[in-house]
């Protein structure tokens, strides 16, 4: 089995400016718990997840306030969808995930 038979071809993109509480709207809305976070201005992506919204508001974080390019992981594991499940493992694993 490969990459391309297990992922997702619709990606929930938002900005870094996206409030934590947007960022959690959006991601209800389409019950998914991660969406990609790119910022134009520096061609900077990453990804936000639940656990990274949970985690913020947990601490006492506004979640109005506090926005998604403060709770982006920048390092990131990208598989290409011909990769095996797998190499995509061995690469998640080599990456620290």
């Amino acid at each position: 089995m490969h990459v391309h038979d297990a992922m997702s071809t619709v990606v929930l993109t938002i900005g870094p400016a996206h409030t934590l509480r947007q960022a959690a709207r959006l991601m209800s809305a389409r019950r998914i718990g991660a969406a990609v976070v790119h910022d134009p201005d520096t061609c900077g992506l990453g990804i936000i997840t639940e656990r990274d919204v949970l985690i913020a508001v947990g601490a006492g974080q506004d979640p109005d306030v506090e926005t998604a390019g403060s709770h982006t992981t920048t390092d990131v594991v990208f598989a290409s969808p011909a990769w095996t499940l797998d190499e995509a493992a061995a690469a998640m694993t080599h990456g620290g995930v």
